[in-house]
């Protein structure tokens, strides 16, 4: 793990209350990050397939937080998105939908306490990057 990417405790806790308030099915949103690996934004969305085992994000919540980030001068660089019943890694259809190698996949677990990690997932790989 080389990467690091830096989350805030209140953005930590947004993206969490977003994802258990979505339940019984995944949440999601996007993320944007500052140059520095600093996440600045979180942008909470709808999950299009209302369902537990899956995610997309509406394309009009995604234009909607590209249109601000952009407007701030940043780019989205990530997804977030939750698993109700089980860990914080991304699953084999999280890898298989996992389309941009530049993007931070963030996974939030709800199975016990919970948590997240961060991914990057290139080419069916995926790569652990440092939370902090």
């Amino acid at each position: 793990m080389s990467e690091t990417l830096h989350l805030s405790e209140p953005l930590r806790r947004l993206i969490i209350d977003h994802c258990v308030l979505a339940l019984p099915n995944e949440g999601c949103g996007l993320i944007a990050s500052d140059e520095y690996g600093h996440v600045v934004a979180v942008y909470t969305t709808g999950n299009q397939d209302e369902s537990p085992t899956g995610y997309t994000v509406p394309p009009q919540d995604h234009f909607a937080a590209l249109r601000d980030a952009e407007s701030k001068g940043w780019e989205l660089s990530g997804v977030f998105h939750s698993h109700p019943q089980s860990s914080a890694k991304p699953s084999m259809v999280d890898v298989a939908a996992a389309l941009d190698p530049g993007w931070v996949y963030l996974v939030v677990g709800l199975r016990q306490e919970p948590e997240i990690r961060a991914w990057r997932i290139r080419q069916k790989e995926i790569e652990e990057i440092s939370l902090i």
